[in-house]
Formats: structure tokens, C-alpha cells, sequence
């Protein structure tokens, strides 16, 4: 989370949408600050803000969970960074890998796995995030897939004049470009029951070549009962280490005042 007290913003960085390379450069151009954790969410900011601060200008950036799964994918699939093997990131020694994470990692890496093979055994709920539980708090939502262009509305939006753009980062290394390359006939139909909601939820639509979808109402419902249990859960329930962020990190760097232009 990055705020701006000289421009009156919020940024709220929701994982896997670019939010290491937006906070980069909100930090390091626009006098953005870390705030709280590197994926805290509106209502941690809300708990803390003064008044004056509620009202600054909010956004987020929103991506196609289709295309997130393929990013989850393709970076254990390649142990990203050595984030996978790396003790020092374990959740129970402060990081921020969890168990299931390396069990899903051991997966793909053991056993070879195919994409299909991973969605197959790890996809089965409908599918939710934090953008739902994000979204409707901000001011202007950018869409990843047109990230280029909705960075600088935003940025103008806040009155920055004459801002810059976004410089690319952290792109996923042997990620093909096609979602049909992923999501083959095999696991057409457990894709749909798992990404309608979602989809339908935040104005995404499936691949054209699939035709026209029809929402399962068992889906449906299974999403509204699981997004309001994972919201109770995140407002109330969940505890929140206060820690900061490993150092050579983006965010880390920034909360420790290290980070610097490349």
C-alpha cells in the first residue's frame, strides 16, 4: 500500500497486479510512501486514516484471474527468484510462503506437471480475491490489461501533470500469450464453474472461441458464501503481523528507505 500525502492518494496493491512496479514508481517519482503492509487492504488503511486522509483519491489495479492463475503457475513452475526453496521466505520464519504454496510448488516441479494437470488438482472452488473485497472502495480502478494507458488516467486523475510511464518489471519468464494455450478442452467446463463468478462479477468475459456461457447457479451461490465468509474473515478474524517486508525487496527496500532509481 502506497500513499501520497503531497498528491492525496491511495494505492492498493493487490497480488500479482503489477503492484510491485506501480509502488516502485509511485515511490520513487510521486512521493509515495509505504503505508502498513506491502498487500494491506482498505479497511486496515480506513482503521488508521484521519479524516483528511479518507478522503484522498484511491485505485487499484484489477486483472483477469485467468491470467493470474497462469502467472501462479509459470513463476513455481520456474521457482521465481528462488521464492519457493528459500527457508528465509517460509511463513513460519516471517516470510510470506506458505505451506500450501510449496506443497503446490512440490506438484509442479516433482511430477512435471502440465498446467492442466495443476488447475486439475488446485482449482475446484469458484475463485475469489481480494478485489472483491477492494474494488468498490476506490476511485478508479485500473484494468492490467490496459495498464499502460489507465496508469497515466489515474496519475492525471490524482493532478499529476505530464506523468510518466509505467516502466515494465517483474514479467513472468516462459508465459505464453494466449489463454487457450492453457485452458485446452480438457478443463474447459471445471474453468467455467470456477472463473463465472468471478468474470461476471468485475465485467471479464471468457475466450470467444468458447461461445456463449452459461453461469452455474451452484457456482453463483457457492461464490456469495465464500466471499462473504473470506470478507469476515479478512475484517475481523485474521490477525495482521506487523512486519516489514524482506530487505533487496521492492517494498522492503522502501520501508527501509533504500530504494533507488535503477
Amino acid at each position: 500500500m502506497i500513499i501520497s500525502h503531497k498528491y492525496q492518494f491511495l494505492f492498493i496493491g493487490l497480488p500479482f497486479s503489477a503492484s510491485s512496479a506501480i509502488s516502485k514508481d509511485l515511490h520513487l517519482n510521486y512521493e509515495g510512501r509505504p503505508f502498513l503492509r506491502k498487500h494491506s487492504l482498505y479497511h486496515d488503511f480506513i482503521s488508521l486514516a484521519t479524516q483528511e486522509q479518507r478522503k484522498y483519491f484511491t485505485f487499484a489495479v484489477l486483472r483477469n484471474p485467468m491470467d493470474i492463475a497462469i502467472t501462479v503457475y509459470e513463476k513455481m513452475r520456474a521457482n521465481s527468484k528462488g521464492n519457493f526453496t528459500n527457508p528465509d521466505l517460509f511463513i513460519e520464519n516471517g516470510g510470506h510462503i506458505t505451506k500450501k504454496q510449496r506443497d503446490v510448488f512440490k506438484f509442479i516441479t516433482e511430477k512435471n506437471a502440465t498446467f492442466q494437470q495443476y488447475f486439475r488438482r488446485f482449482y475446484k472452488k469458484p475463485y475469489d480475491n481480494f478485489a472483491s473485497i477492494t474494488i468498490q472502495h476506490c476511485d478508479y480502478v485500473i484494468r492490467y490489461e490496459n495498464i499502460d494507458e489507465d496508469y497515466l488516467t489515474a496519475l492525471i486523475k490524482t493532478g499529476i501533470k505530464k506523468p510518466k510511464p509505467l516502466p515494465i518489471a517483474n514479467q513472468t519468464v516462459g508465459k505464453k500469450k494466449n489463454l487457450l494455450d492453457y485452458y485446452t478442452d480438457e478443463i474447459k467446463d471445471q474453468a467455467i464453474f470456477v472463473f463465472a463468478p468471478f468474470l461476471s462479477k468485475h465485467n471479464y468475459s471468457f475466450p470467444q472461441e468458447w461461445g456463449r456461457i452459461q453461469l452455474s447457479l451452484q457456482s453463483k451461490i457457492q461464490f456469495q458464501i465464500l466471499g462473504f465468509c473470506r470478507n469476515l474473515n479478512h475484517r475481523y478474524l485474521k490477525k495482521r503481523p506487523k512486519k516489514i517486508s524482506k530487505e533487496g525487496s521492492v517494498y522492503g527496500d522502501m520501508q527501509r528507505k533504500k530504494l533507488q532509481q535503477d
